[in-house]
């Protein structure tokens, strides 16, 4: 889990992503929040993800799902 406040080092294809904003470090701006998706087309049960939003280079991004901010950060133990 990631708390408000958090730096987060970018892995390579976090790098990869923000690069026209030039961003290898974020932070997070807000605590987790609970998201639903809801598919009417099959399952009886939403789908639940846990998001954050996120600033980089000065520039806000909202609800980022915390399993894709897992593959485009670094662990802790590998941030120097």
């Amino acid at each position: 889990m990631f708390s408000k406040g958090d730096l987060l080092k970018f892995n390579s294809h976090g790098t990869e992503l923000f690069r026209f904003v030039t961003g290898s470090i974020g932070i997070v701006a807000s605590s987790g929040k609970v998201l639903y998706e809801y598919d009417y087309y099959g399952m009886d049960e939403p789908t639940q993800y846990i998001v954050y939003d996120i600033i980089v280079c000065g520039q806000l991004y909202n609800d980022i799902p915390k399993e894709f901010l897992d593959r485009i950060t670094q662990d802790e133990k590998n941030i120097e």
